[in-house]
């Protein structure tokens, strides 16, 4: 378990410690607002009375206190100041080390104060002591910078102790007291740090699995919807086929036949168009009956590259394209081989009408651990990720001429044969893949 939270702790420290480091840039501005108000305003007020008493000249201590808070003062505020010039969240480098600056100026200038001014006054360490929990519990800062930030502050405060205390016993018991106030404020700060860390951390991946349900939920919505459309589609092809197609049949022979009379060679092409628009009209019914509920599929053991094979004569027509095959050793597939042919012809003829200027068409198969991959590929333009989004939807359709059935029907023979269409697009072509399983 703690490696796996450690892996998941790295995926997202870049993004927890920068959110980290705004509350605590932001907090520091605030501190140092407060400190230079309220705190500050007591200082000097103190120090004020002090020189009253005239303790000024009685111990220089009460001097050097008066000179520290003066810099206190100066130093927070340029802190505050270049808090409103750099505070843009963007500027990430300057959150990162803002609170570090104001922690060792404060941690430094409290060893200072503890372990110079006050030694010369009283003795004590409480200023350093204050300074020391203080930081752990106001900011959230990584272990090493916690580290590092109290022991250069620790080696400065014995460093002035040392050289101002001339009293051992003093000496000594000020050197372990500040020792016990470093251990727990580190041990403080680490802890008060992980406990955000691991906030941010559950707050990152509740928002990061939000919204990967809600990216599921709108594909099953969008799959809810096409699959409705698909539906309506079926019980209207089933009440169609009959009572349509028949009367065109009719229509569409007459007008053959009155077309080859010699009284209307001159409405010859008159007769033509409406011969083709009834052809067309005849296709649009065809793709409907693609989507019957009652269709039968006939499931066969058959070769996928036998089928390939038989259908790239009719598909190597034109001089305009090339067609390459690259067909691998296949498994023999459970397959209907005319709603197959179907969907190769419909993908192979998209990827030539993507070509207008030629190029070349690739059709290949391959196997892939317990699945069979059929691979057709083109040198088109690409798909745009709009159109993208509504490849497949029944009457979308981008070709002048186009039903919008093509897709669609093709998507529908994939779902029945227990396969999956999977597109991959660029500016250099469009690769259409159907993943069949090996066992239907």
């Amino acid at each position: 378990m703690g490696n796996v939270e450690s892996e998941i702790l790295k995926k997202y420290d870049i993004a927890i410690w920068n959110n980290i480091n705004l509350i605590n840039s932001y907090r520091t501005k605030n501190i140092s607002v407060i400190i230079i108000t309220f705190i500050t305003l007591i200082e000097f007020i103190s120090d004020f009375l002090n020189s009253k008493r005239g303790l000024w000249q009685i111990n220089y201590g009460y001097v050097l206190l008066f000179y520290t808070h003066i810099i206190f003062v100066v130093v927070l505020s340029f802190l505050v100041l270049f808090y409103y010039i750099f505070k843009s969240d963007s500027n990430i480098l300057f959150h990162k080390y803002y609170n570090i600056v104001f922690s060792i100026f404060v941690l430094n200038l409290s060893a200072y104060i503890s372990g110079w001014v006050d030694q010369m006054i009283h003795g004590q360490i409480t200023v350093y002591a204050i300074a020391c929990f203080g930081i752990s519990v106001s900011f959230y800062i990584k272990r090493k910078y916690i580290i590092l930030i109290y022991l250069q502050s620790y080696i400065a405060f014995i460093l002035y102790l040392s050289l101002i205390q001339e009293n051992y016993e003093v000496l000594r018991s000020n050197c372990l007291n500040s020792l016990l106030f470093i251990v727990l404020a580190c041990f403080v700060a680490i802890t008060i740090s992980k406990f955000m860390e691991n906030d941010n951390l559950y707050k990152h991946r509740l928002e990061e699995l939000v919204k990967t349900r809600s990216d599921t939920l709108l594909v099953q919505q969008q799959t809810i919807n096409r699959l409705q459309h698909l539906n309506l589609i079926g019980e209207l092809s089933a009440g169609i086929a009959h009572e349509v197609r028949n009367p065109m049949t009719s229509v569409r022979g007459f007008l053959q036949l009155l077309g080859n009379k010699d009284y209307n060679k001159k409405d010859k092409e008159y007769f033509d168009l409406m011969i083709d628009e009834i052809d067309r009209a005849n296709s649009i019914i065809t793709d409907f009956l693609g989507f019957s509920k009652d269709k039968k599929i006939d499931y066969e053991d058959k070769d996928l590259n036998h089928i390939i094979l038989k259908l790239v004569p009719l598909l190597d027509t034109n001089l305009l394209y090339e067609i390459k095959t690259d067909l691998g050793k296949m498994p023999r597939l459970f397959l209907d081989e005319k709603e197959i042919s179907q969907v190769i012809l419909n993908l192979a003829n998209n990827g030539f009408e993507s070509m207008p200027f030629g190029g070349c068409l690739t059709i290949r198969t391959y196997k892939l651990n317990d699945k069979v991959i059929l691979e057709i590929q083109d040198q088109g333009q690409g798909i745009t990720p709009d159109i993208m989004a509504k490849i497949g939807t029944p009457f979308f359709t981008t070709k002048e001429k186009g039903t919008g059935l093509g897709l669609a029907v093709c998507s529908s023979i994939i779902n029945q044969h227990n396969a999956k269409l999977d597109i991959k697009t660029d500016s250099h072509g469009s690769n259409f893949r159907v993943i069949f399983n090996i066992t239907l």
